[in-house]
C-alpha cells in the first residue's frame, strides 16, 4: 500500500466516522422536537381541561342567584388567574 493510497483509506475512515457523527446529530434533533412535541400537547390538553372547568363555571355563574352569585365569581375569578398562568406556561 502506497503513502497516497493509506491517506485517502484514513481520509475515508474520518469522513464515515463524522458521518455518523452527524447522523447521531441528527437522531437527538428529533428525539428533543418529539419530546418539546409530547410536551406541548400536555400543556394544551391541560389547558382544554382548564377552560372546560371554566366553561362549567360560567355555567353555573350565569344560572345562579344573586346570594350565590359572588361566592361563584370569586371562585371564578381564581379560575381565571389559574388559566393565565396555564397560559402562560405554555408559551414561554
Amino acid at each position: 500500500m502506497s503513502n497516497k493510497d493509506a491517506y485517502i483509506e484514513k481520509a475515508q475512515a474520518k469522513i464515515e466516522e463524522y458521518s455518523a457523527k452527524l447522523d447521531q446529530l441528527r437522531a437527538q434533533a428529533k428525539s428533543k422536537q418529539a419530546d418539546e412535541k409530547i410536551e406541548a400537547q400536555k400543556h394544551a390538553d391541560q389547558m382544554e381541561a382548564d377552560l372546560q372547568v371554566a366553561r362549567q363555571k360560567l355555567s353555573e355563574l350565569s344560572k345562579s342567584t344573586e346570594d350565590n352569585a359572588s361566592d361563584l365569581s370569586d371562585r371564578f375569578k381564581t379560575l381565571s388567574d389559574d388559566l393565565e398562568t396555564s397560559f402562560r406556561r405554555f408559551f414561554k
